[in-house]
């Protein structure tokens, strides 16, 4: 099968509308403003590559050649280890979805509480849910996964029931969705987060963006921007700046851009975005002193229950995705929820794509080496064992999301690149919590109890003292007013000296002010969906910019 790139090498000097980032947000926001817009009119940047199934990263060779870096920056994951809190985001099209497990949760409605601005509820949020859904067509797995057993056995502690995960992949016959994607049937192959290879994923590369393109937005990837101010030129608003990507033999060269915009609409995730107003604001643009702010790791956590003595689990992704030897399924089927408990949290079951698993193999086995254990030995025997027989092929993952505090802080390094300051973060009781619960998961599951596998193996298996997250929230915080946050509830940025700096908006993760207790993707892509209706309608796609553009910028 052959699918058609969505991507342009050409960038233009202006364009009406800007969207900067094409995930959960972006790709969402650039498809609905589409319509409003004549083709070629409406521009998605995207800093990563285009990523066509197939082309992910199939072993760990090909993973280590696709982590973000300087040198290398399209690589697809972005993974940074930082002395508070860890963060591992996407880098491509389609953003964060390219390398998530597609869980459509809907948060519990006490989530939006007081720091929220007061339009923003559950009720509020509603009819933008179900355009998310109609979209994306969730489904979920029927039978649950021999995996999930050690689940079922703690919800029974617990008092409550598993339930099923909702993930956006297709179980289809194979052809053309509603968005001249053309998407496969899902063959349960287990390697969701290093990318769907068989095209049975509903990404936002396989729906929104195919959806904005063809509704004539034009997409060019390569391409970061790094700071907007107002335009010198006074039929624009706005100025970006930035760098292209170009490939020279053996390495990229970034070549500086400007491009002038009426309306921007930043969507480059919770970091990528609070970096963006971050340098803008050391370039002069007036934003809240609230910038940076309410940053939350989602609450998310990992364990791993190694090397069970009970069956082969079906934890670990298949090495042949498109026939698997174990029917593994999507990377989450299962659910404990806690969310109605304090501290609010979820866990759920994960399999571990077949191309980390190569690295945890020899990560595992050398920590766990002196156990004696055949199993352990086949981990680390040189061109490994027959299929089923290894420590790690009867290992689980688990995964946690729950409500944190949201109070890191995002600031600048030396390189102008944002980080996550926040003392202390995994001390949180939420992380205690998902700490006893995955204690007693491994204890179900007859295994070692391995905490965050990076602390496991540096800290010989203590409790993780920062953190990882997969999904980073806030930092450009929506609320009421200036003073307590970046944006409105409509993601237009306050103006410090009064009012919002006309056609200048945040519509991602950036702008959430707190954890939402579970997989974030359907409450962002929701937000997206409520920010771009109102765009389109406050009529600013049509609106003609004037000598003074802006109210409270620069002069």
């Amino acid at each position: 099968m052959t699918w058609q790139r969505l991507e342009t090498d050409t960038l233009p000097r202006t364009a009406r509308a800007v969207v900067i980032g094409s995930g959960y947000g972006g790709g969402v926001v650039a498809a609905r403003i589409a319509a409003d817009l004549p083709p070629g009119e409406t521009l998605i940047l995207e800093r990563g590559r285009e990523w066509l199934p197939g082309e992910f990263p199939d072993s760990w060779s090909t993973v280590q050649r696709n982590v973000r870096t300087p040198r290398n920056p399209m690589g697809l994951f972005d993974l940074a280890l930082g002395t508070d809190v860890d963060r591992l985001v996407g880098c491509g099209l389609g953003g964060g979805s390219l390398i998530n497990a597609g869980v459509m949760l809907q948060p519990l409605p006490d989530v939006f509480d007081d720091v929220w601005p007061a339009p923003i509820d559950a009720d509020e949020l509603a009819p933008h849910v179900e355009r998310v859904l109609e979209v994306l067509k969730p489904t979920t797995v029927t039978t649950p996964p021999d995996r999930t057993r050690p689940l079922e056995k703690l919800a029974r502690r617990h008092g409550v029931a598993v339930t099923a995960v909702p993930v956006a992949i297709s179980h289809r016959p194979p052809g053309e969705n509603g968005f001249g994607f053309h998407q496969t049937s899902c063959t349960g192959c287990g390697n969701c987060m290093t990318g769907c290879n068989i095209g049975a994923k509903t990404t936002v590369h396989a729906s929104y963006l195919p959806l904005a393109a063809r509704r004539g937005a034009a997409i060019v990837t390569r391409t970061e921007v790094r700071t907007i101010v107002p335009s010198p030129d006074p039929t624009h608003r706005w100025r970006l700046t930035g760098w292209r990507y170009e490939y020279e033999l053996t390495h990229y060269r970034r070549v500086e851009f400007t491009l002038d915009a009426d309306v921007v609409v930043l969507a480059a995730g919770a970091l990528g975005s609070t970096g963006i107003l971050l340098r803008s604001a050391r370039a002069g643009l007036p934003l809240s002193t609230a910038l940076g702010t309410r940053f939350s790791g989602n609450g998310d956590a990992i364990a791993i229950s190694y090397n069970s003595a009970t069956v082969r689990q079906s934890g670990i992704g298949a090495a042949d995705q498109q026939n698997p030897d174990l029917d593994v399924g999507p990377t989450i089927t299962r659910m404990l929820d806690m969310r109605t408990e304090s501290p609010g949290y979820v866990v759920q079951d994960a399999a571990v794509p077949w191309p980390i698993a190569q690295l945890l193999r020899r990560l595992l086995g050398a920590r766990f080496a002196l156990a004696r254990d055949s199993r352990v030995y086949c981990d680390l025997r040189p061109g490994g064992c027959p299929v089923g027989c290894s420590a790690l092929e009867h290992s689980q993952t688990w995964l946690a999301m729950g409500n944190d505090s949201a109070a890191g802080v995002v600031r600048l390094d030396a390189r102008g690149e944002p980080v996550i300051r926040w003392t202390n973060a995994g001390q949180q009781e939420v992380y205690k919590a998902q700490h006893a619960d995955f204690a007693a998961l491994s204890e179900y599951a007859e295994s070692t109890f391995v905490t965050n596998p990076r602390h496991a193996v540096l800290n010989r298996g203590i409790a993780a003292r920062s953190p990882i997250t997969v999904h980073p929230l806030g930092g450009a915080p929506m609320a009421e007013s200036v003073e307590q946050g970046v944006v409105d509830d409509g993601g237009r940025v306050f103006a410090p000296s009064g009012g919002i700096h006309e056609g200048l908006y945040v519509l991602d993760g950036a702008i959430c002010p707190r954890s939402v207790g579970a997989n974030p993707a359907l409450t962002i892509a929701a937000l997206a969906e409520r920010g771009a209706a109102k765009i389109r309608e406050s009529g600013i796609l049509h609106q003609a910019v004037g000598a003074s553009p802006i109210e409270g910028a620069l002069s």
